[in-house]
């Protein structure tokens, strides 16, 4: 039996490496996520929108959680597997963004 792979996203590649990230191409600009969790993330032109650094903190976990909440396009995703993170997503309603769920 052949078991499916996930689509891979593509990255912004201003992207640190790492399980959050932004997806190419989606950024509008709208310096939201920029505003919400500045010790995260970054902007540059044309690209838009990116993690600069991954979170490394409870502290900075909340932050990263919360700009994929309020993310007006839904362009920050997560691609790990970490239990405690998913469930996190699934409490505010963003499943729909964890790569290992979609």
């Amino acid at each position: 039996m052949t078991v499916a792979s996930q689509p891979t996203r593509e990255r912004t590649p201003l992207n640190s490496d790492g399980d959050f990230y932004v997806e190419a191409g989606t950024c509008l600009w709208c310096m939201a996520p920029e505003n919400e969790a500045p010790e995260l993330m970054g902007f540059e032109k044309p690209d838009g929108c990116f993690f600069r650094r991954q979170p490394g903190t409870d502290g900075e976990l909340d932050h990263a959680i919360d700009v994929m909440h309020h993310s007006c396009v839904q362009a920050l995703r997560y691609a790990g597997n970490d239990a405690v993170v998913i469930d996190r997503l699934r409490a505010c309603g963003c499943e729909h963004l964890c790569d290992a769920l979609s």
